[in-house]
Parts: structure tokens; C-alpha cells; sequence
């Protein structure tokens, strides 16, 4: 991406706020709806890292290269961060043996590995980040070998494995690996994303208004067949694809449109943290509010609003002692300039 876009950063703010309502929603229709907004959102993130995959073959291969360096530096520490709360639950809770137990199956780590599944150790959220890490993997050398006819033979292919798993998953109740991997979960956002950023100057000659149109009905779509289902079946998937791809090239052809500033700025530099800590966050916060008087009359609205709170300022004070520590890195350990050639 070659300037800020304020656009997109205002909506990766509400696609995190989404992804944090998924786990602690609201009662009834609202928490239906703000659910939607959270599977929506992981899609969106997607669709942006595919988006920035896009670019000259060798120039973008070392800077997806530099993202599979980055990222993966941060879901290791995560993962360390997930195992030492999973630690701490499960010794308050007289469980240490089980935790113990665990960590010597190797199948656990297989499982973390191959599919994402961190829910021994409360880190749900890490499969997204495993999933992102596969998927870079596979774009260096899609884009380092220009393998472009790929990705659009691909792209269909695994659009439709999405409609149809993640269809089947939310309308009976199977497990949610089944959808939350690469293969379902990240992959077909990510080749959209792609596309979209390939096709850019095509998809910038769409009207304001069809773009606009686009999203409103899309979203009135997904929320609608989130909440009344044709029979059993969850059909909101599509609808969830196209909303985020409409959002995102509305924010290529107006990226300056925003609701409000300090929040875009937020889901700039944020919305990766508020992702990651917010689970940890959640049992934390829900602690301190159970621990009032009557809290359980209110919990239901007042919990879901507390762990936003809480994850947003978290997730704000992390990012600054991060901004501190390369700060105290680059003045104390500078790189070496380059030797100019003579």
C-alpha cells in the first residue's frame, strides 16, 4: 500500500471491535449481528494482507519476506504468552498435571502447526496468525516466480471450499477448525485480495455510488441471513466476501473517508494487538466484574463493553512501549551504513 488509508484503518478498527464481540457477545439480535461484523472482519483482514501481496516480482518478494520475518516473530511471542496464561489458569484451577500432560503429546504441537488449534491453551485467536504465516509462504513464491495465472485459477477453486465449509460449519454446529484454518479461513480472502489490488485500475473506474450501493446491500444481506436462516442453513457467507471486497476497493477509490479520525488511527496501529491480547483480557476483565455484587444481572451488557475498553487502552499502551523499545534499539544500536560503491 503506498499512502495511509484512513479508510481502511477506520474499518479495521470496527473489525477487531467485531472479532472481540465474537467471543463476548451481546444478548439476542444485537449479538447476532455484531458476531456477523467479527467473521466479517477476520475476512477483511485478509483481503488487506492479500492486497499488499500484490506488486513487481522481486521487490515484493522481499517485502513479503519481511512480513513472514515479522510475523512470525510475533506469533512466537504469543504463543509464549498464550502458554504462560494457560499456565496460569490452569495451576489457580488445580489443573497443573493436565497443562503438564499436554505439553508432552506431540500431537498438540501438530495440531498447533498444521491446523491452527490453540484451544488447549486459550489462544484462539493464534490459528489466524498461523494460517497468515502459511499463507505468506505461499505468496513469496507465487509472486517470486510470477505466477499470476495460479492465483486466478486458485482463486475459485477456493472461494467456493469457503462458501460451502464455512456454510456447513455455521449451520450445524461443527467444529470451528473446520472453517478457522488456511484452507478455509485465510487462503481464499488473501487470493482476493490479490486480485483485487491486480485489477485496480479496472475496479477504479466503478461509480462512487455502485461502490457505496454494493456495500450497504451486501451488509443488509449478511446481516439478514445471519439472523433467519432458509431452514438450518447459514447462506451469509457470499454475502460476508463481498461486503469486505466492496469496502475494500471503496477505500482504494476514496481513501480518505473516514467517520472518525482517532479511530482509524487506532485500527492502523492497533487492531493486530486488540486481536491478539483481547482473550487473555477477557477472562481478566471478566474476573473484576463478576467480582461486584448483582453483576450478573448486567454482565451480559456491561462485560462485553468492559473488554473493548480494556483491550483498545491495552492494545494502545502496548503499541507505545513497542514504538519505545525500536526507538531505544535504533539510537543505541545502529544498523551500519552501507558501503558506497566507488
Amino acid at each position: 500500500m503506498d499512502k495511509r488509508n484512513w479508510f481502511w484503518d477506520f474499518w479495521k478498527f470496527i473489525a477487531a471491535i467485531g472479532v472481540i464481540l465474537v467471543h463476548i457477545p451481546f444478548q439476542g439480535r444485537l449479538g447476532t449481528i455484531c458476531t456477523c461484523v467479527g467473521t466479517w472482519g477476520v475476512g477483511y483482514f485478509a483481503l488487506i494482507s492479500g492486497y499488499a501481496c500484490c506488486g513487481e516480482s522481486e521487490k515484493m518478494s522481499r517485502k513479503i519476506l519481511k512480513r513472514l520475518g515479522r510475523n512470525g516473530l510475533i506469533t512466537a511471542l504469543f504463543i509464549a504468552i498464550y502458554m504462560c496464561f494457560s499456565y496460569y489458569v490452569f495451576r489457580k484451577e488445580n489443573m497443573l498435571i493436565l497443562w503438564q500432560l499436554e505439553l508432552k503429546k506431540p500431537v498438540t504441537y501438530l495440531k498447533m502447526i498444521f491446523v491452527g488449534d490453540f484451544e488447549f491453551f486459550y489462544g484462539s485467536p493464534l490459528w489466524y496468525m498461523v494460517a497468515l504465516l502459511y499463507c505468506y509462504v505461499l505468496f513469496y513464491f507465487l509472486v517470486r516466480f510470477n505466477l499470476k495465472k495460479v492465483i486466478y485459477v486458485l482463486l475459485p477453486i477456493f472461494a467456493v471450499l469457503r462458501i460451502v465449509v464455512d456454510s456447513y460449519v455455521n449451520s450445524f454446529n461443527a467444529n470451528w477448525h473446520w472453517s478457522g484454518n488456511v484452507l478455509v479461513g485465510m487462503l481464499p480472502m488473501v487470493l482476493v485480495g490479490y486480485v483485487i489490488a491486480d485489477q485496480k485500475e479496472r475496479l477504479l473506474k466503478i461509480p462512487t455510488w455502485v461502490l457505496v450501493l454494493g456495500s450497504v446491500l451486501t451488509a443488509l444481506a449478511m446481516f439478514t441471513f445471519v439472523c433467519v436462516r432458509i431452514g438450518r442453513i447459514d447462506i451469509s457467507q457470499p454475502f460476508k466476501m463481498l461486503c469486505a471486497s466492496f469496502v475494500l476497493i471503496l477505500g482504494m477509490k476514496k481513501p480518505n473517508w473516514y467517520v472518525i479520525k482517532p479511530l482509524a488511527f487506532l485500527g492502523r496501529e492497533d487492531s493486530l494487538y486488540i486481536y491478539l491480547c483481547h482473550f487473555i483480557l477477557m477472562y481478566f476483565t471478566s474476573e473484576f466484574v463478576y467480582s461486584f455484587p448483582k453483576a450478573g444481572r448486567y454482565a451480559s451488557w456491561q462485560l462485553p463493553l468492559a473488554v473493548i475498553i480494556v483491550s483498545v487502552v491495552f492494545a494502545r499502551v502496548l503499541s507505545m512501549v513497542i514504538r519505545l523499545i525500536k526507538f531505544l534499539i535504533g539510537k543505541f544500536f545502529p544498523k551500519k551504513a552501507a558501503v558506497q560503491k566507488t
